[in-house]
């Protein structure tokens, strides 16, 4: 009798195409997430409904390098060819405190460097710069931060776990400094003047290689969280002016530079605003 394998590599319905996702939850705790109410998401949960006291205590999914050895094993070169980016993660935070101790996500990420997989890498924490060593020379990967705001009172509040806004800044000049591909999720803007994604573009500047945008995506309990939490009522048009001006800054001081995250698409044409997917790692 076979033990039974978990499917690590999924589909993940966005532009990145693939996705990883092996913590069942995010110590983080970042109160405007969402994805803590998803229901049948691969890593845990399944059939059942995440509430956020037992989101913010995750556990990782056992044998989940094995299991990905496994599938990539199994894969054909054809098949790995057309792979042009994997997300790691999607739904929770790769560096989050318990990787410290468990090492997970450096096992994953030495393991699609052996298959010659592209990869971008997306947190909240400085721990990603232990990983460094890894990333370094290899050209098929993107590490990026989120950074939603300059205030770290305002981080405080809305992603209590994550690691000081400094930090992250640091972590991502450590990054730049060592030709690594850089990447800054600014998503999502908040309804808040400390959450300013012009500000945030203009002091990262020259450390980052590619900004992604996109504003807060109100949804289930997250909405009420973030509303009792900042004593605001969520108001869409909040953030035409802020787009509208966003969308300017980025024409005219780096072109290139800046890309809108894919829940957002409707939003920004609504407001006449071309819509620029985030790149894969391949083109």
């Amino acid at each position: 009798m076979t033990n039974q394998r978990t499917t690590v590599l999924t589909d993940s319905g966005t532009n990145f195409g693939k996705t990883i996702n092996h913590y069942k939850g995010c110590e983080h705790g970042c109160i405007y997430c969402y994805a803590w109410k998803i229901r049948n998401w691969q890593a845990g949960f399944k059939g059942q409904t995440c509430e956020y006291h037992d989101w913010i205590k995750p556990a990782p999914t056992q044998n989940i390098a094995g299991d990905l050895q496994h599938q990539l094993s199994k894969m054909g070169k054809s098949t790995k060819s057309r792979i042009k980016d994997i997300f790691v993660c999607s739904l929770t935070d790769c560096y989050q405190p318990a990787e410290s101790e468990l090492r997970t996500t450096r096992d994953i990420i030495q393991l699609l460097k052996q298959h010659d997989l592209p990869f971008t890498v997306l947190t909240k924490s400085a721990l990603v710069t232990r990983d460094i060593d890894l990333f370094e020379g290899y050209e098929k990967c993107r590490v990026g931060l989120t950074v939603v705001t300059l205030d770290d009172g305002l981080r405080q509040v809305i992603e209590p776990n994550a690691s000081p806004i400094g930090a992250r800044i640091n972590a991502l000049k450590a990054l730049k400094a060592a030709g690594v591909s850089t990447y800054c999720s600014v998503e999502p803007i908040m309804p808040d003047k400390r959450s300013d994604p012009i500000a945030i573009a203009d002091a990262l500047k020259n450390d980052v290689d590619l900004f992604e945008f996109g504003i807060w995506n109100a949804k289930r309990n997250s909405k009420a969280m973030v509303e009792q939490a900042l004593g605001i009522q969520y108001n869409q048009s909040y953030f035409i002016p802020v787009m509208q001006s966003l969308d300017a800054y980025c024409k005219q001081n780096m072109p290139t530079k800046y890309c809108y995250a894919g829940h957002s698409r409707e939003f920004v044409e609504s407001i006449g605003i071309n819509f620029k997917p985030c790149p894969t790692v391949i083109p």
